[in-house]
């Protein structure tokens, strides 16, 4: 990396230095909400370097790291005093999410605020005085201020909704806050004087997590369609008008700006499959089906335990293949944009999520092996927000099991019938279920959830004779995904300690292993109908840090936003949407 990104300018008004786009690190134990200091000379970010989750700091001037916190917990959404002597941060080192107060000089930390539910995303007053968090359980949160030396916090909002992350305005008059109670997520400000709220952006996209120049009227924020986010920035004056700062890269979030407003700090998420391997439960063998250059997501065995049906990255789309396990030719199905493929258990049909321009979210579709003929069969459903995989089949190949978005942040378990084309929920509850898969017997399905709470993750098991729900591994905060179930009752899935994800096989009686032949970074494990035989994907996931400098400079893309003309200079609007909005919180990322 190149000196120009080290140091910043001092503040003021910057419109002759270009604009330049950096990208300052990567972390690939890294968690994303990182923070630029004040003064724009490092960074803060939460990293997994050492085991737990704490707070690391990245000196721009020389590119090295070194540690802040330490112990046990996740140590999240640091933010800057103003005068970058303090980080306030979320913390589950008590056992919930609680506002801890790190000062820099003494590497001291201490708890400041104790409400019996999850509390986080802390931030400072432009005066250093105050912070303000968002704390309650689901549904039912708050925006709070508390003084910076302790006491007991005082509630902004009169009455508690499905409140986001809130950042105090330049002069302190009020917040600027998300909320999930238009149906996705919309921005609004937020007076301090009692006065009504101002909603900022119409509610019709995901738009979360923002924050105000200092420089201009104008308001950052992460902003999701259907898919990866992108830094979004409109002016406050001309409600729903801007532009994305960066529109051709990957996954990028949670803007903050330098004290002098000139410069502009996110992360980017990078996610890249590696390869498909196939793991042997009879010989514990593990081979390599398909290689990085394809960049694989998700694969499967066919009933026969000779192919492997599997989605991969090209051209930009994903499309689905079929490769012989033991090698040979790959084919590609005519499916279009196409993921999560699943073989039928009579080995006849393949289910597949599918979408185009005329349908708007993913749909559930089936090919006919033998016919070649696609249906798609949710079309008609309108009701759920988004679907979305991986699909299971039943053990008899009539139906389909799969999570559906809800409302932000829920999610329900729903079974296609295939014979008749009718959809019916199997939970209806204000948790998220979601990892669906069908028991070998076809009595029950395992799925992954947050009704443990304080959104912790566990395992259940739902029989369907009855509806009962009971646990197979106990919520916490250990992320885990994409349960299975053996034949034999063994459960298997990927287990992440230390933000190494391994394959970790469960048995009967609770106890458990990783299968350390298998290797790290699992995701996807999806047995063989036997349970002879394993496929599953390894990825590379990693988080990069970026600095848009001088963003008012020449060549920038938003910079013409900074006259208060945006609508003669052709400032642009958010896309027009003709159907629902998924949520844009990757839940492998807990």
């Amino acid at each position: 990396m190149n000196g120009s990104a080290g140091m910043l300018s001092q503040p003021g008004r910057v419109r002759g230095p270009t604009f330049q786009l950096h990208r300052l690190a990567e972390d690939p134990a890294g968690a994303g909400d990182g923070a630029i200091s004040p003064d724009g000379t490092r960074f803060v970010a939460s990293s997994r370097r050492t085991g737990s989750l704490n707070l690391w700091f990245y000196e721009i001037a020389t590119e090295q790291w070194h540690q802040g916190t330490r112990g046990a917990g996740d140590d999240i959404e640091a933010q800057w005093s103003p005068d970058s002597a303090c980080l306030a941060f979320t913390s589950s080192r008590c056992g919930h999410k609680a506002v801890w107060l790190y000062r820099l000089h003494e590497a001291r930390i201490s708890r400041l605020t104790f409400g019996p539910y999850d509390e986080e995303y802390p931030n400072w007053s432009p005066d250093g005085s105050k912070i303000t968090f968002v704390g309650g359980g689901w549904a039912q949160r708050q925006v709070y201020l508390v003084s910076a030396t302790g006491g007991p916090p005082m509630p902004v909002t009169d009455e508690p909704g499905r409140t986001g992350a809130c950042t105090y305005l330049p002069d302190g008059s009020g917040l600027i806050c998300h909320s999930y109670d238009t149906g996705a997520s919309a921005v609004s400000i937020l007076p301090l004087d009692g006065s009504m709220p101002r909603q900022v952006t119409d509610g019709s996209t995901w738009d979360y997590k923002p924050t105000v120049s200092s420089a201009h009227p104008v308001v950052a924020f992460s902003r999701s369609l259907e898919g990866r986010s992108v830094i979004w920035v409109q002016q406050l004056a001309e409600p729903y008008r801007g532009r994305a700062l960066v529109v051709e890269a990957g996954d990028d979030r949670w803007p903050n700006w330098t004290a002098d407003g000139q410069h502009l700090f996110f992360h980017r998420l990078v996610d890249r499959g590696v390869g498909i391997w196939v793991l042997d439960r009879r010989t514990d063998t593990v081979t390599q089906v398909v290689g990085p250059d394809e960049q694989p997501r998700y694969g499967n065995i066919s009933p026969d335990g000779t192919r492997l049906i599997y989605a991969a990255e090209e051209s930009g789309r994903s499309v689905v293949k079929v490769r012989e396990i033991s090698g040979g030719l790959t084919k590609v199905l005519p499916l279009g944009d196409a993921a999560f493929p699943q073989w039928s258990p009579n080995g006849r049909t393949v289910a597949y999520l599918t979408r185009d321009v005329s349908r708007p979210r993913w749909e559930i579709a089936t090919y006919d092996l033998a016919t070649a003929t696609s249906t798609v069969w949710t079309c008609g459903v309108t009701w759920p927000k988004s679907l979305h995989g991986p699909l299971d089949w039943s053990p008899d190949s009539t139906r389909l099991v799969f999570s559906t978005d809800t409302e932000p942040f829920e999610a329900d378990l729903c079974v296609l019938d295939l014979r008749d084309g009718s959809v019916t929920k199997l939970t209806e509850d204000p948790w998220w279920d979601e990892a669906p898969s069908w028991t070998p017997d076809g009595t029950g399905v395992v799925f992954l959830s947050t009704r443990g709470g304080d959104w912790t993750w566990g395992f259940y098991r739902m029989d369907l004779s009855t509806g009962e729900i009971h646990a197979l591994a106990r919520p916490d905060y250990i992320e885990k995904n994409n349960p299975r179930m053996l034949p034999d009752g063994t459960l298997i899935y990927s287990l992440a300690v230390s933000g190494i994800e391994d394959l970790f096989e469960q048995l009967p009686d609770g106890r458990g292993r990783v299968l350390s032949s298998v290797g790290p970074a699992v995701r996807y494990p999806v047995p063989s109908r036997d349970g002879s035989m394993l496929a599953f994907t390894r990825t590379h996931r990693t988080v990069e840090y970026w600095l848009a400098k001088n963003v008012w400079g020449a060549g920038s893309p938003i910079a013409d936003l900074a006259d208060g003309d945006a609508r003669r200079r052709g400032t642009h609007g958010p896309q027009t949407r003709t159907g629902p909005v998924r949520s844009p919180v990757n839940t492998r990322r807990r």
